[in-house]
């Protein structure tokens, strides 16, 4: 069996157009100038000059010059029998294009365009354009190089190749040399006459750019505008700034934790950045809520109406001052922190109530609260504030915002973070602020008196006034001061534990109002109303420095709500409290002297506490308001430490009116 094999070679570019060599050759060399030579031409009809082919560079035969109408056979050169003349035509015919084409005297350059990616910290590309303009440049010499290529020298000494085959792609230029290509190989080309030329030049076909003498600077220009865009984009910084940032790590962390790090750090410095420019942030409106449900002991058997009261105050732009970023403030590093002038700034608001989520009422609060003259600005970027730094916040009691930029789609800019930051209120929300406490307490206080709350109270009085007065009222208050004791004394552990506390675990918790301690607190409160004896859930005695407290660190001679060893330590801070806290000290008066508190004094201290007292009688005696007691807790004071009976029964110290 035979088998054939078939070898095959490649063409040139030149050779795959079958039907070239066909192509009648309308145009020569002069062999004795260089100039391009038409059929047609004078010289070439009179026999001046002698005409060699521009490609194979062999001497041509003119056939039928000067009579353009003949068609078959048409005028044409011819090449000597046995001739090799596939790419002679084309070759012809560009040399007089390129000689037309300065004869024309100009050439109109297209712009030349470039795109350049830079990548930024999360791997995504940013990819720009850059462009020199286009141009009309005069032409003052143009020259074949060689078969496929021309070189034209412009107006301004620079030369430009121009690749006449148009298929040279954008990176075929040579080292710092202007080139661009145009198609005109079509093999008609090599039978138009000099005006259709002409034409064709007039409209040249697609010049494309293989390179172009700025490509270097519009490289240059156009990385620049692409880390440009990176940075815009907050996804890239300068090496300064790398070098800082991977100083501050540890060795131990992947490059995934490392380029969260890295966007985070950047957010953090551009959010302070911001505000040092801005001098001010747009904040969030503030506003509380408080709630109160029914009773458990009333499910199913009574009304079951639901309370609700929230305040709100609309959101507000703060002035700043001296912006710092990532500052030590006791427990905790906040991302920012600035000064503000609490003084100027309004917290009037109004307070809406519900039943039931029924809409009952709205009114407007006039109550001014002064700001504080810290603020404090976390931004959460990938994990938010915990509840371990929520409750070290809430401890160092200071204004903190939080501005979350993990929930915003898409790519953020510098400008939108900048808008985000200074004018808008998208992300933003209220940590913690000072001020929320003291309007839940105002709240809570109103709530007390609304008129489903006192119906729940008095509802709950009766069903349990049974069992309170089923005991006697020593049990009571016994029981009372028991639990205040046990509350406030926690408190100061826990206080003293949250200051030795380390580590990142979460720090111990104050006792609040819904301990199990302050529930004691409220049922023996409640015990002693329906024993007659009211007001022992008011603040004035349940506060860490309020009555109660203060009593028994007098009666025990230790601290009881005061992290101190001594009840005499309570009882300087006492006396040395403003004016505007005087009204209580008669009782305290009537403590020393019914538990002989003064047989604890040094000589100094009972100096010290004679000045007082004397002073002290001197208001009274004088009728000053400030000195002066109402007989609100007086039967029960007298309950709770019987030995003060007496004294408190004498009403010294006492408004004249409630004797």
């Amino acid at each position: 069996m035979t088998t054939w094999q078939i070898d095959r070679v490649d063409a040139s570019p030149e050779q795959a157009r079958p039907d070239a060599s066909e192509v009648p050759l309308k145009w020569a060399h002069d062999a004795r100038t260089g100039e391009p030579r038409y059929i047609h031409d004078d010289e070439v009809v009179e026999h001046k000059c002698t005409c060699i082919c521009p490609a194979c560079q062999l001497n041509l035969t003119p056939v039928m010059p000067g009579q353009p109408l003949r068609v078959r056979p048409t005028a044409h050169f011819r090449h000597l029998p046995g001739a090799q003349k596939d790419a002679c035509a084309i070759v012809a015919a560009r040399l007089a294009a390129t000689h037309l084409l300065q004869e024309q005297g100009f050439i109109d350059l297209p712009r030349r365009t470039m795109s350049r990616t830079a990548t930024g910290f999360s791997g995504q590309g940013y990819e720009v354009w850059v462009e020199a303009p286009a141009e009309r440049r005069m032409i003052k010499d143009a020259r074949l190089q060689d078969h496929a290529t021309a070189e034209l020298t412009l107006d301004d000494g620079r030369t430009l190749l121009v690749d006449l085959t148009g298929r040279r792609g954008t990176a075929d230029g040579t080292g710092g040399q202007a080139m661009v290509t145009i198609s005109l190989s079509a093999p008609d080309l090599a039978m138009l006459s000099p005006e259709e030329i002409r034409a064709r030049l007039r409209i040249l076909p697609d010049i494309r750019w293989c390179s172009h003498w700025n490509d270097r600077t519009l490289a240059a220009q156009g990385d620049a505008e692409a880390v440009r865009a990176a940075h815009d984009a907050l996804d890239e910084w300068d090496a300064t700034d790398e070098a800082d940032f991977r100083s501050s790590l540890t060795s131990d962390l992947d490059e995934a934790t490392v380029q969260g790090l890295r966007r985070e750090t950047l957010l953090h410095r551009e959010v302070k950045a911001i505000l040092e420019r801005a001098h001010r942030i747009a904040t969030p409106g503030l506003e509380v809520s408080v709630r109160r449900e029914p009773p458990d002991e009333f499910s199913g058997e009574w009304e079951t109406d639901t309370l609700r009261m929230t305040w709100f105050a609309p959101p507000k732009k703060l002035g700043l001052t001296d912006v710092q970023l990532e500052q030590r403030l006791g427990r905790i590093v906040p991302d920012v922190i600035a000064n503000l002038d609490g003084s100027k700034i309004f917290t009037t608001g109004i307070t809406g109530t519900w039943v039931n989520d029924d809409f009952e009422e709205e009114i407007e609060d006039t109550f001014n609260l002064p700001w504080p003259s810290t603020l404090l600005v976390e931004v959460t970027v990938t994990h938010g504030i915990d509840e371990e730094k929520l409750q070290r916040v809430r401890r160092l009691n200071i204004a903190t915002l939080e501005i979350d930029l993990s929930k915003l789609g898409g790519r953020l800019t510098r400008d939108a973070l900048s808008d985000l930051v200074v004018h808008q209120m998208l992300g933003k929300r209220w940590v913690h602020h000072p001020i929320f406490s003291i309007k839940e307490q105002r709240l809570n206080a109103v709530l007390n008196e609304h008129p489903v709350s006192l119906r729940y109270k008095e509802r709950l009085f009766e069903l349990m006034r049974p069992h309170w007065l089923a005991r006697p009222v020593s049990d009571w208050t016994a029981n009372y001061l028991d639990a205040v004791t046990a509350f406030h004394d926690a408190n100061v552990r826990i206080r003293r534990a949250q200051r030795r506390h380390q580590g990142d675990g979460p720090e111990p918790t104050l006792l609040g109002t819904h301990s199990d301690e302050w529930t004691q607190i409220m049922e023996a409160a409640s015990a002693l109303s329906a024993h007659a004896l009211q007001g022992a859930d008011d603040p004035a005695l349940l506060d860490e420095s309020g009555l109660i407290s203060r009593l028994l660190s007098i009666q025990q001679n230790k601290g009881v709500g005061y992290d101190v060893s001594s009840g005499y330590q309570v009882l300087n801070a006492i006396m040395q409290s403003g004016k505007h806290n005087k009204r209580w000290d008669s009782l305290y008066a009537v403590a020393v002297k019914a538990y002989e508190f003064e047989t604890h004094f040094t000589e100094e201290q009972t100096r010290k506490y004679k000045a007082w007292r004397h002073a002290l009688i001197d208001r009274i005696d004088a009728d000053d308001e400030a000195y002066l007691r109402p007989a609100t807790f007086d039967a029960l004071l007298s309950a709770l430490f019987p030995e003060m009976a007496e004294g408190i029964g004498k009403g010294y110290g006492r408004v004249k009116e409630q004797k």
